[in-house]
């Protein structure tokens, strides 16, 4: 077993939790105590590892410059300074106290009665609110959390607006049952090196959607149970004021309403969500209505991994189009000028800002990627072992004329499944066994899909896979409409401008996921291709029956 460990310092007496590495949320993480440390450094545990903990090294994609570490992440749940309490208790409801923010049914004043709760679970919980700073470092925080109850979690920057000077950092939460770590109405704010380890709901939560340059940094959050456990039902938690958050709706390890914030070398594993960015509202609480979410820039995402959980690694919802704005921290994070949320300027130019994931590693989840969402790149992504390895229903061209929407990743073992509109770009990317790429998979499917005939464009991308299981590019076969008009077949493969150049000048260009002498694949609908002068086009079945 060998696995990432976190922690600068281990002491004979310590306790270490072990993440699970299995498939789409279906593992158990273990403790264990250190009983010895041999001269080598090497530990000595108090048992014997009842699971397989899987360890896996990736080398850096072609134009990429990180490995992917896909190994187990041990964590010491150990700390000189412990903020503890009694055990939970439950208490029954109050049907009288005030509501915190209307429609949410809970009160910062108890446990409040409402549709889904009559109970609350009730353990410590720490803030600091309303102005001055906070700095809590190197501590344990466990039975915290208060089920049901608003503005209770186990640590919690609560309004302080600008606070530069706030930091949870290298902390350990264990056993919550609401939360974890709050940003709340707080900007600038440093969430570092922290552990969460048996978090129920959402590990790391930004709240209203106004909250702007907040840094979550190498923090690791591991589920230790099963999403299906017949009894824990993995870590979601009922009776909280998110549902969406907390439950089996979509909880996440981080949850986040506000996009302007920054992630980077954060681990998650086996929650049902890696990290969920939801930005369908206008903001929440004091700032409902007051702050454009999905038209955020979004902050700084690089080199973040999530593996193992039941159904997103990388995931946002709501239409995810950034733009510039004049939200900022002297704003509080609102948008005052809400025609700057436009998509279009009064010239009818559109109005995108450009931003990159970088170096992010998604695997043994079941998707990977958005709904909605456009002038977004993927850098250097590592995505392997996905049921579908990227999962993209809508985009758009990049604002700026030239940027890849797919740029020096590398994919493996998992369907692409690509979005329907637009020209999406694929430049320096690799491609290897057992990959598939799936063309306008959501055309027409709800309310997703318009135009329904992108183009894929390829630009020095590798194509390794050997597997002749499954094909590698699929069209849409189904017409679900009520006329034949072929919608469901759209989407056009094609190599770019200078690689097809190449190959019509009868060059070839290096694993080429075309064969030899051809530069683009469209679906056999399209059968009066066939008849073009020259006869450009042929039956790809004829050729090779992977397409």
């Amino acid at each position: 077993m060998l696995c990432i460990f976190y922690s600068t310092r281990r002491r004979v007496g310590d306790r270490i939790g072990i993440a699970p590495t299995e498939m789409r949320a279906t593992g158990r993480g273990e403790e264990f105590t250190i009983i010895g440390i041999d001269d080598k450094g090497s530990l000595i545990l108090d048992k014997a590892a009842q699971y397989d903990h899987s360890a896996t090294f990736v080398p850096p994609p072609p134009q990429g410059n990180a490995a992917a570490l896909m190994s187990a992440e041990v964590v010491n749940l150990s700390r000189n300074i412990v903020i503890t309490g009694d055990d939970f208790k439950h208490v029954s409801c109050d049907p009288n106290l005030p509501e915190a923010v209307p429609g949410e049914q809970t009160s910062v004043e108890g446990c409040r009665c409402s549709s889904f709760r009559n109970k609350c679970t009730l353990g410590l919980h720490t803030a600091v609110m309303h102005g001055g700073s906070a700095r809590i470092q190197n501590t344990r925080i466990e039975r915290c959390g208060q089920r049901g109850v608003e503005g209770k979690y186990c640590l919690h920057f609560h309004k302080l607006h600008d606070c530069p000077t706030c930091l949870f950092k290298n902390n350990a939460i264990e056993g919550s049952h609401q939360r974890g770590i709050i940003i709340h109405g707080t900007h600038s704010s440093t969430v570092e090196d922290n552990v969460l380890y048996n978090v129920r709901g959402a590990g790391i939560y930004i709240e209203d959607g106004n909250e702007m340059y907040n840094a979550a940094n190498y923090n690791v959050v591991i589920c230790p149970f099963p999403f299906l456990d017949a009894t824990l039902h993995g870590c979601t938690i009922p009776g909280t004021s998110n549902r969406i958050a907390d439950t089996s709706d979509n909880q996440s390890g981080i949850f986040s309403l506000a996009a302007t914030n920054s992630l980077s070398g954060n681990r998650v594993s086996n929650s049902f969500n890696g990290w969920f960015l939801l930005t369908d509202g206008v903001g929440r609480g004091e700032s409902f209505n007051k702050v454009c979410e999905a038209d955020a820039k979004i902050g700084r995402h690089q080199g973040n991994t999530f593996h193992g959980n039941g159904r997103f690694g990388t995931y946002t919802l709501g239409r995810n189009f950034p733009k510039p704005t004049d939200q900022s921290v002297l704003t509080d994070g609102h948008n005052i000028d809400k025609s700057l949320c436009s998509g279009f300027g009064d010239q009818g130019y559109e109005r995108g800002f450009s931003a990159s994931i970088t170096g992010n590693t998604d695997y043994h989840n079941a998707f990977v990627g958005h709904y909605e969402a456009g002038d977004i790149q993927y850098h250097g992504h590592h995505s392997y072992e996905n049921d579908n390895s990227l999962y993209w229903k809508e985009t758009k061209n990049f604002n700026n004329g030239c940027s890849a929407h797919l740029s020096g990743g590398s994919y493996a073992r998992g369907n692409i499944a690509l979005p329907d509109q637009a020209t999406f770009l694929i430049e320096n990317t690799l491609f290897g066994q057992g990959t598939s790429l799936e063309a306008n998979h959501h055309c027409n499917v709800g309310l997703t899909g318009v135009l329904c005939f992108p183009t894929y464009m390829l630009h020095n991308v590798q194509w390794k896979n050997s597997d002749k299981s499954k094909k590698w590019i699929w069209f849409q076969w189904q017409n679900t409409q009520s006329h034949d008009a072929n919608q469901n077949h759209g989407g056009v493969f094609t190599l770019s401008p200078p690689d097809a150049q190449l190959v019509m000048n009868g060059g070839t260009v290096d694993n080429s996921i075309f064969p030899p002498g051809f530069v683009s694949l469209v679906s056999s609908k399209f059968s009066y291709l066939l008849s073009l002068p020259g006869q450009p086009c042929v039956l790809s079945d004829s050729i090779n029956p992977q397409y």
